[in-house]
């Protein structure tokens, strides 16, 4: 009896039930990445500031991994605006000349 009345008690687990208990995990991992990439830009000891960096990339990764893929998306789309404002994003377009254009003799 007291089995049957769990199992009518007990909530069933969906997908977005899930992708609600990993919110918490990758909104502290991507925190995380901003914080290190703060103390980063902050530091003045070199120490700090690589520990900070990988501290960062490792936070960024995690993140990224753990977030449900509406937010993936979301990131990747915010990385591909970035890109736009980016103020060398045109220096492959210059045309490179290796050799003279006068005929050697």
């Amino acid at each position: 009896m007291l089995a049957f009345l769990i199992f009518i008690v007990r909530k069933p687990v969906t997908t977005l039930h899930k992708a609600f208990n990993m919110i918490p995990m990758y909104l502290i991992f991507l925190a995380s990445a901003l914080g290190s990439i703060f103390i980063f830009l902050r530091a003045s000891q070199e120490i700090l500031r690589l520990l900070a960096i990988g501290c960062a990339i490792f936070c960024s990764i995690f993140g990224f991994a753990l977030a449900p893929w509406p937010i993936q998306l979301l990131i990747f789309l915010l990385i591909l605006q970035m890109e736009r404002l980016y103020p060398f994003h045109r220096a492959g377009e210059v045309p490179v000349t290796l050799s003279s254009p006068k005929q050697r003799r």
